[in-house]
């Protein structure tokens, strides 16, 4: 029997989509190269690389924790309701990304080594 040309083209495909599915990152990945690299990403930055609502940040992030710190408020460059004690010694000295698409395209090339 012969195969139709849609079916072939619509499996010719997948490899693609799946390959796109795939370079989206997850929270923990994205902190993981935050820090990798400490340096520090606004919680606007992650969600829109995340494709969430900033707002919904620290619920995903859950407990305070010194690895999660380097995502931070735009304008304090601090993670919200962060003690001392739960920052990262090189927060402060380290620089910020602002947009979804710099993170991203930050994180692509660290994946690529």
């Amino acid at each position: 029997p012969r195969i139709a040309p849609d079916v072939v083209f619509f499996f010719a495909q997948k490899p693609d989509l799946r390959q796109n599915m795939d370079s989206t990152p997850n929270l923990e990945e994205i902190i993981r190269f935050l820090n990798a690299k400490q340096v520090r990403a606004t919680y606007g930055a992650v969600a829109e690389v995340l494709g969430v609502v900033a707002r919904s940040m620290g619920a995903r992030l859950g407990p305070r924790r010194v690895d999660a710190s380097w995502i931070v408020n735009a304008e304090s460059g601090l993670p919200t309701g962060y003690a001392e004690t739960e920052l990262h010694p090189s927060l402060r000295t380290s620089e910020i990304i602002h947009t979804g698409s710099d993170l991203h395209r930050r994180l692509d090339a660290w994946r690529a080594g």
